[in-house]
């Protein structure tokens, strides 16, 4: 590698770049995973009661809800106490909420779910049973963003490996051109080496090496610089994001990720230089 130092740093970096982008887009659906799992367990189902519904009847409400599969806990809001809560989150305009009176707001139940049943198609079925009490007036849970929260991360997870076919094509490619650029700076040799009886595989074998180190270091190079910035983001910018999206912990690749981009540089490169090999003239 060292006769041609500038064409393997060519094939290297843009390797490199190749693998960063894929690992890089990786890091999406891995952290807005979390992400959701957070969101998950905060949301409530707020159930709205119909006017009119006396205290017995509430009682006996709360105990039949407490008993629902996936439901984790019951609080009742009466009237009152919405009215409370409301005048205090906007208690800078003091002036504008007086008069306002309890019976405009509507009783309700703030329902948390239990863990495991917080998927969003589970969530939409848990709203959708509530629903169907007679007390019931409206069933609010923020399912829509939810699913299509959801939804989102699904399509980037299929898009991250399409990515990744198109980008593992390119790396072999590339390394497929550079092996063939020194097989024919090294033909000579190459010619000298058969006359003297060496082998097909002892020909050919540092080529396939040169191919996966290629591969190799690409990968490397890849990891070391999407960690670097990956760590300059969770310092430096992620502290802003959560005020917008709330707080979530930001997850790095995990070692077998790493380990399996590893492999696929190494496998990658070790295939250019076999299909190099075999386009180029018999040796």
């Amino acid at each position: 590698m060292k006769e041609n130092g500038p064409t393997h740093a060519l094939s290297i970096g843009t390797i490199a770049i190749a693998f960063f982008l894929f690992a890089a887009f990786l890091l999406f659906p891995l952290n807005f995973a979390s992400l959701l799992e957070a969101w998950e367990k905060k949301v409530q189902i707020i159930l709205y009661l119909k006017d009119g519904i006396d205290e017995k009847r509430i009682v006996r409400l709360t105990g039949d809800l407490e008993k629902e599969i996936g439901i984790l806990k019951v609080r009742y809001i009466s009237q009152r106490a919405a009215m409370e809560s409301f005048e205090q989150d906007l208690a800078g305009y003091g002036g504008a909420l007086k008069g306002l009176k309890a019976d405009i707001f509507p009783a309700s139940f703030e329902i948390t779910v239990e863990e495991g049943f917080r998927t969003p198609e589970q969530i939409r079925s848990l709203a959708s049973r509530l629903s169907t009490i007679p007390e019931a007036d409206e069933v609010q849970y923020g399912g829509v963003w939810l699913e299509r929260f959801s939804l989102l991360l699904y399509t980037l997870r299929w898009g991250v490996w399409v990515l990744g076919g198109i980008l593992v094509a390119i790396i072999i490619s590339v390394t497929a051109n550079t092996v063939r650029l020194t097989l024919y700076n090294k033909k000579g040799e190459i010619e000298i080496l058969k006359l003297v009886g060496a082998t097909d595989t002892f020909v050919k074998l540092p080529f396939y090496l040169e191919g996966g180190l290629q591969g190799l270091l690409g990968a490397g190079v890849a990891i070391l610089l999407l960690f670097a910035l990956f760590r300059m983001f969770s310092v430096t910018i992620a502290p802003y994001v959560s005020l917008f999206l709330g707080e979530m912990q930001l997850r790095f690749l995990p070692p077998s990720i790493i380990a399996w981009i590893l492999g696929v540089g190494v496998a990658s490169g070790f295939l250019g230089g076999l299909f190099s090999l075999r386009r180029a003239a018999r040796i």
